[in-house]
């Protein structure tokens, strides 16, 4: 049984309703993407054990254990990977010894200028210039050292879980910084020690086990990275699109495209509770080179072949695609079900991300792309007439 030619319908705006009612719907969603240790903060301990206990009861016994949010487990031949976020103490910690580090900046660029000007001040007394100078200096040297004070208590205090309070001069900045630095560091080898003694009750292991601890600080930093270079790549597929097509509309419906699958991704990740991580942002990026791949040869095929109809090399190119696009949908929803038995995040995070995508994409390209590239062939042919 062939198939109708869903192009000849006179009314191909209604079909473009169906990308944006799931672009509103993704985007709702998406606000419930939380994100994982890689973007959010966290360690990440790898054991080497033959351990046949599943990730799941692991991972229940870790929450137990440590009384931490359920971390992420999987368990491979030899091996055990947990990653368990960040420590909110440490991180609290670690944002008053920034904060000390920025005030100990302020402060030796103050005491700098201070001396300065009480050099100047030696050759040229009364100079107001130069008193008014110092008396800032001063001022500023005042400021930065009560900042400093408090930067170093507030980090104590949520170091307290794990170290004992040490004595420090307040009115000397080595002394502060000493006590800072060597505090946090303190910290963070007894919180090290305590997780992997409390993994080791828990999970056999032989030989030392590898840390990797990630801050929240280094997270936002390279999650905005993450962002730039998105925005970035979208522009430069922008102007590549716009350079192939020479036209506004097309090039609007191809990024359209993309962009309305991602958003799509990104609801199912929301309501799947997929976490935004190393993972995901992979299969992100394979389901932008998908989208931009589809909707640029179904342009094509519409705009710049002159076999048949623009609606008859539509709905050609969808049959096409439809095949493709079933088959890679296959392909993803059984690695999908697979890594959700055996319980891979890694295979269960990528997988869920491209297949959700894909499924999105059926209705972006066929509905949406490709009925605003007709609409936009038919406006150019009636203006043409």
């Amino acid at each position: 049984m062939a198939l109708p030619n869903i192009y000849t319908h006179k009314n191909l705006k209604f079909f473009m309703a169906v990308p944006l009612v799931l672009l509103v719907i993704g985007l709702y969603f998406s606000t419930h993407i939380v994100l994982d240790s890689s973007l959010s903060g966290g360690v990440t301990i790898t054991l080497q054990s033959n351990t046949t206990m599943s990730p799941q009861a692991i991972s229940s016994t870790i929450v137990g254990r440590l009384h931490v949010p359920t971390p992420t487990v999987s368990v491979s031949s030899g091996s055990v990977t947990v990653t368990i976020a960040a420590n909110q103490s440490l991180s609290n910690a670690y944002d008053y010894l920034l904060q000390f580090y920025s005030n100990q900046s302020s402060y030796n660029l103050y005491l700098a200028n201070a001396t300065n000007a009480k050099i100047q001040l030696q050759q040229t007394p009364s100079n107001n210039t130069y008193m008014a100078a110092l008396a800032t200096a001063n001022a500023g040297l005042n400021s930065s050292l009560a900042n400093m004070n408090k930067a170093v208590s507030n980090e104590l205090g949520q170091l307290s879980p794990f170290i004992t309070k040490p004595s420090y001069n307040a009115n000397e900045p080595a002394s502060m910084a000493a006590v800072a630095q060597s505090s946090y560091s303190n910290a963070s080898l007894i919180y090290q020690q305590n997780v992997i003694s409390q993994l080791r009750s828990i999970v056999p292991f032989i030989g030392t086990p590898s840390y990797q601890q990630i801050t929240v600080q280094q997270s936002k930093t390279f999650l905005s990275s993450l962002f730039q270079i998105i925005i970035v790549s979208f522009i430069l597929v922008s102007i590549v699109v716009f350079f192939i097509f020479r036209s506004i509309i097309p090039s609007i419906a191809v990024i359209f495209g993309a962009a309305n699958d991602i958003i799509i991704a990104l609801g199912a990740m929301g309501v799947l509770g997929i976490p935004l991580g190393i993972a995901s942002i992979g299969g992100l990026l394979m389901l932008i080179g998908y989208s931009i791949d589809t909707d640029v040869l179904t342009s094509i095929r519409i705009l710049k072949r002159h076999e048949g109809t623009p609606e008859e090399r539509a709905f050609s190119s969808m049959k096409t695609g439809l095949t493709m696009t079933g088959a890679a949908i296959a392909s993803f929803a059984v690695l999908f079900v697979v890594s959700l038995i055996a319980y891979v995040p890694t295979y269960y995070e990528i997988s869920g991300v491209v297949l959700f995508g894909l499924i999105g994409d059926l209705a972006t390209t066929w509905l949406g792309n490709a009925s605003m590239v007709l609409l936009y062939v038919k406006g150019k042919n009636k203006g043409v007439s």
